[in-house]
């Protein structure tokens, strides 16, 4: 189907989108940081963060402070890219944390160098974006009175609520799919059920994350000799 307005980024970002990116993305940087309670800035061990559970577990041990700046960071780059009407790539916020005016450039640098990376803040800022859509969501976006007016000033268009298309051309060059959220125990997303990218029981939403593979062990695999089918 495609664009219906003629004004969509990349031809699948629409106005609307790009407007709760924006502000779900900025919102979602704040609360990171508010969430965040370290004790004489010593490590934690799996830290209640907001949105945190998006970062995979084996990540979350003896966790830093600079570490979780440096994911709200990843939103705040995400918010900024957005408003700029730019489509916040993983690769392009990789270099934006760390020239965006206002962030701790010490911090982004840490988080990427600690295998911190941006797909796992912007699949957590999608998944709200998703969550509080009022066609697939909760509808709380809207039911903040400057969102809806500042959506109802924007047209409208097929793209508007196409959340896998926008997902796999964030994604397209990224090295991995981000799938979150994730769970220490693999029981505690056992029995979901329901269709994948559909809101549970929960409110959050959930895909199939049976092909994820961490970042270094995807570029580290090799690539398989021509006429060989890899299972």
């Amino acid at each position: 189907m495609g664009c219906s307005c003629g004004q969509c980024i990349a031809g699948i970002l629409s106005p609307r989108m790009m407007l709760r990116l924006e502000r779900t993305a900025a919102s979602s940087s704040e609360m990171v940081l508010d969430s965040m309670n370290f004790k004489d800035d010593k490590p934690v061990h799996d830290p209640e963060i907001y949105l945190f559970d998006y970062v995979p577990p084996e990540l979350r041990v003896e966790v830093a402070r600079a570490f979780c700046v440096g994911f709200a960071n990843c939103m705040a780059a995400a918010a900024y890219l957005a408003k700029q009407r730019q489509l916040p790539k993983p690769r392009l916020l990789a270099q934006m944390i760390s020239i965006v005016p206002g962030l701790d450039k010490s911090a982004s640098k840490f988080y990427l160098e600690k295998q911190g990376m941006p797909e796992y803040a912007l699949d957590a800022v999608m998944a709200r974006v998703e969550e509080e859509h009022e066609g697939q969501g909760d509808g709380s976006f809207v039911q903040d009175e400057a969102n809806a007016k500042a959506l109802e000033a924007l047209p409208a268009c097929r793209n508007d609520d196409q959340f896998q298309l926008l997902r796999q051309q964030l994604f397209a060059n990224s090295d991995f799919w981000p799938c979150g959220p994730y769970g220490f125990d693999d029981d505690e997303q056992a029995g979901l059920g329901g269709e994948q990218g559909t809101a549970a029981d929960d409110g959050w939403v959930y895909y199939d994350n049976s092909n994820w593979k961490p970042p270094a062990a995807a570029a580290a695999a090799p690539a398989a000799p021509a006429g060989v089918d890899r299972k």
